[in-house]
């Protein structure tokens, strides 16, 4: 089922199913498809909600291009998505002017002119500017130069070529701070976490930058953050050292089963990581999911120990096909059987009943090649092999009814024995075999008529 969320349009309520979020330092931008027909995006600052707008386009160099081009992106269903939509939660829309009303608030003037630069693809860009040189000025008339430092930095990023700009970066009163904002620094935090932020996070992979940001996101409480950043460090640097980090934020935050959805996303990211591969395997073991263990064991080939590989073997031997997996690929699973023929032969005569409904034995018999490797010549191999034998032997149509009947082929059962009981009329035999299968079949009716025969003929022959 997909993860939605409910829009207050004005007088409107939009059900939306989120298609994924992006996560851009300090806000989260979530991509909604609305049942209005409307692509929408939902914005968050520090998990507080801000706005949703509905879009046409997204400005290729604005703060939501960049950041599902560039950030850490999840789609649902996800725990950190989970974290912001809560059930019978919904999100009002509301005008520029409010949500600077709203923004002003929440979080200090100099946070509200950054956040004001999420909204470039909704909002003119000049309206945009001048708010946020609003701030500026209020500030220099305060005579907090260092704030107006701060926001000369969010312009300079925002919109570095205009010429105000380019005229304050010149001023002499805040050239004397550029040395603060050349490098990460514990002045830097103190002065200005907002900028040092951004600043270590375009370092990143780097260990070192990574591991000062997290001490930054920790110091303001913001863990869903940190798990969110260190899944993004994984992804492009993976690593023992993040993977035991991450596992500890994980389990300090979340319960086992919202621990292992993250964890099989980051699967999905990098497959090839060793010690999250085991740790999901050992988890669908423990909880007997065999239904994602088989295609991560078919994908990754991966090595089994003694005694995980005894587990999955009982496991495989209550398994029945169910349409989720494909069973024309598990005869690579066949070496897991080595020494162990009961299984094998369990194992193999459920895929064979499979194969039989699409497949022919001359197919089934090419399939069945690993497991005779592995296990050796199994009563179900030589059983295909007799039925691919008599497929077209007038004489032998008993013999292989009775075995489409062993692998649940029972409609090919009955076109055997009703063949038989042509041939055979006087012989009772096909007519027991079919009352048997109607029986399987459910068809009550017919499986008597048959048995009765079954018995008029058996009084005859005495």
């Amino acid at each position: 089922m997909a993860a939605q969320l409910t829009i207050t349009d004005r007088k409107h309520v939009v059900h939306a199913d989120i298609e994924r979020m992006a996560v851009f330092l300090q806000g989260k931008f979530v991509e909604a498809t609305g049942d209005d027909g409307r692509l929408w995006y939902v914005f968050f600052y520090k998990d507080h909600y801000l706005n949703a707008i509905p879009a046409t386009k997204i400005k290729r160099g604005s703060k939501v291009a960049q950041a599902f081009r560039d950030c850490i992106v999840l789609e649902p269903p996800h725990p950190l998505i989970d974290l912001l939509f809560q059930p019978g939660c919904s999100f009002k829309t509301i005008h520029f002017a409010q949500l600077t009303g709203k923004m002003e608030k929440l979080f200090p003037p100099l946070e509200a002119a950054w956040i004001a630069t999420f909204f470039e693809s909704f909002v003119p860009k000049r309206k945009l500017f001048e708010y946020i040189q609003s701030i500026f000025y209020e500030y220099r008339r305060n005579g907090q130069l260092l704030q107006c430092a701060r926001i000369l930095r969010i312009l300079k990023d925002f919109a570095p070529k205009q010429s105000w700009v380019k005229q304050m970066s010149r001023d002499l009163n805040l050239i004397k701070y550029d040395k603060l904002f050349q490098s990460y620094s514990p002045e830097l935090i103190r002065k200005d976490p907002l900028y040092a932020e951004k600043l270590l996070y375009e370092k990143m992979p780097d260990a070192e930058a990574f591991a000062k940001l997290c001490d930054l996101l920790r110091a303001q409480n913001r863990w869903a953050d940190e798990i969110a950043l260190s899944l993004e460090q994984m992804e492009a640097a993976p690593s023992d050292a993040g993977y035991k980090a991450l596992l500890e934020r994980l389990e300090a935050h979340f319960e086992q089963a919202e621990k292992m959805a993250i964890l099989e996303n980051l699967y999905a990211r990098i497959r090839q990581f060793e010690p999250l591969q085991q740790d999901l395997l050992k988890f669908y073991i423990e909880t007997k999911q065999l239904e994602k263990m088989i295609p991560m064991m078919l994908e990754e080939q991966i090595q089994l120990s003694a005694k995980q590989a005894e587990k999955v073997e009982n496991m495989l031997e209550s398994w029945s096909p169910d349409g989720h997996t494909d069973v024309e690929t598990l005869n690579r699973l066949a070496p897991l059987f080595s020494g162990h023929p009961a299984q094998a032969e369990k194992f193999a005569a459920k895929c064979i009943s499979y194969l039989l409904q699409h497949r022919d034995t001359s197919y089934i018999l090419e399939w069945l090649l690993p497991f005779k490797k592995a296990a050796g010549h199994l009563p179900a191999i030589r059983k295909v092999e007799q039925m691919h034998q008599m497929a077209d032997d007038p004489d032998k149509q008993s013999l292989l009814g009775e075995l489409y009947f062993e692998f649940g082929q029972y409609d090919r059962a009955l076109d055997c024995f009703s063949w038989e009981m042509e041939l055979r009329e006087n012989d009772p035999a096909p007519v027991k075999w079919l009352s048997k299968i109607y029986h399987e079949l459910g068809m009550q009716a017919e499986s008597n008529a048959y048995r009765n025969l079954y018995i008029d003929m058996e009084k005859r022959r005495a």
